[in-house]
């Protein structure tokens, strides 16, 4: 008795090509290399605070999406925020983000050169309920900068599922092209 197995081999594209068409497994990968740029610790002054963007790049990280499994390189950045006198407001410098945990602060990228200009787009899942999610830009300004546009979305807060005694405050700079050098 012969056993026929089938499988369909695993399509790798780069960073810049649509998932929606994309068969499952699929991998997006960098192919160019065109994430390391942002790798790295960057610093930025805003409204007297300190923020510092700690940005790695992910190797194959698995997300789902259209009902279908698939892979992508990613950046995946930890953030701290410090008030004038150095005291930390906020920070996820060492959490690990790992799969299948929460998703609590976490940003990651979702597209690269979307719109062709140099720049990578990024998801905000939101602080306490949500709070703050949005999307963040992250564009090369030159080679020891670049500028940061984060835009949340509209979160409406429920007293029966948001208790009232959590921190619903947004930390990261609410603005357009703020200007992030390199360490």
């Amino acid at each position: 008795m012969f056993v026929m197995l089938s499988y369909k081999a695993q399509q790798t594209y780069p960073l810049s090509v649509s998932d929606y068409d994309a068969s499952s497994n699929s991998y997006f990968k960098d192919t160019n290399n065109e994430l390391d740029f942002y790798i790295g610790t960057w610093n930025a002054d805003f409204q007297e605070k300190k923020i510092s963007l700690i940005i790695s790049k992910e190797i194959k990280r698995p997300y789902k999406a259209w009902n279908k499994d698939f892979f992508q390189d990613i950046l995946l950045v930890r953030y701290e925020v410090k008030d004038s006198f150095g005291n930390i407001l906020q920070s996820t410098r060492n959490d690990s983000f790992s799969v299948g945990s929460s998703t609590k602060n976490i940003i990651i990228s979702a597209a690269l050169n979307l719109n062709g200009n140099n720049e990578v787009n990024l998801i905000y899942a939101g602080g306490n309920c949500s709070v703050g999610k949005g999307e963040i830009t992250l564009k090369k300004n030159n080679n020891t900068q670049l500028f940061w546009s984060y835009y949340p979305g509209t979160v409406t807060i429920n007293d029966a599922t948001c208790p009232p005694n959590l921190d619903y405050k947004i930390y990261l700079p609410e603005t357009e092209d703020l200007i992030f050098t390199k360490q």
